[in-house]
């Protein structure tokens, strides 16, 4: 009698843990079904298992890595419909996602990707205007202000006028120079107006040549004389936002000129960009 009394003990224990195992399927894509298996068709190879939540999921053969009974799992990250995610079976999926936050930029650190467009320049600097002959022996050279003005249509393409006033400031008279005091009274002006070609007229270094008019005026207490005729133009600068330094060379050229000499003129300037 007590060995019927520990066979039914035994099948009562074999019976209630039998009920309290699941039907588990793992899917090949990670994620894990816990519930009842309620339809096994062999012949499509689908299975269906209700969730302890009561959903009922159909799932291909196909889809399926294994079928187990095991006890019930108990996880706190349960979706609303009853599926259980094991984390650790899938690869996919990270147990501590990092979130990379971009930095924030304000206006004032948005980087400028557009050059800086100056319509219009205006210029002040030094003027220096010098004639001599083949040997250098005999000549004269004049330096004061500079006033110019530049009007840019394009990147390339700008028109320039610029008005000089000097007074002299060197003579030179068969080799020797002379005392510019006896020539105190000598003044020097001159107007120009050129077309430029520039490999930049906006933000950057701005190598540039041009072709323009001139007229110049020399002029004492008690006589004057005017010329005029052209300008070529060399020059090399570098422009900031709202700054320019430039250096400018001219070759003049005139009929009224004497054969004999040699023209030329130079400007030093600062110029402060219009945008």
């Amino acid at each position: 009698m007590r060995k019927l009394w520990i066979v039914a003990l035994l099948m009562t224990s074999l019976s209630a843990a039998a009920q309290t195992l699941e039907d588990v399927i793992y899917k090949k894509d990670g994620s894990v079904l816990r519930g009842t298996l309620v339809e096994q068709d062999f012949e499509n190879g689908r299975y269906k298992i209700q969730l302890q939540g009561g959903s009922l999921f159909s799932v291909n053969k196909a889809d399926i890595e294994k079928i187990t009974k095991e006890a019930p799992f108990v996880s706190s990250s349960t979706q609303s419909d009853g599926i259980n995610i094991n984390i650790n079976n899938n690869p996919s999926i990270s147990q501590n996602p990092v979130i990379e936050q971009s930095p924030v930029m304000s206006l004032s650190q948005t980087p400028n990707t557009e050059k800086s467009k100056a319509k219009s320049v205006f210029y002040i600097g030094t003027m220096s205007k010098s004639f001599s002959d083949e040997n250098d022996d005999n000549g004269a050279s004049y330096s004061g202000l500079n006033l110019a003005y530049q009007a840019n249509a394009s990147e390339h393409i700008a028109l320039y006028t610029a008005l000089n006033l000097g007074s002299l400031s060197t003579v030179t008279e068969n080799g020797v120079e002379s005392d510019v005091n006896d020539f105190s009274d000598e003044s020097y002006r001159s107007f120009e107006l050129d077309a430029l070609l520039s490999s930049n007229n906006y933000q950057g270094w701005q190598f540039y040549t041009g072709l323009g008019l001139f007229t110049e005026k020399y002029s004492t207490s008690s006589d004057s004389e005017t010329f005029s005729g052209t300008n070529f133009i060399l020059g090399i600068g570098y422009s900031w936002q709202t700054l320019q330094a430039q250096l400018r060379v001219a070759i003049n050229n005139s009929s009224d000129y004497n054969d004999e000499f040699t023209h030329s003129s130079a400007n030093l300037q600062l110029g402060f960009n219009f945008l």
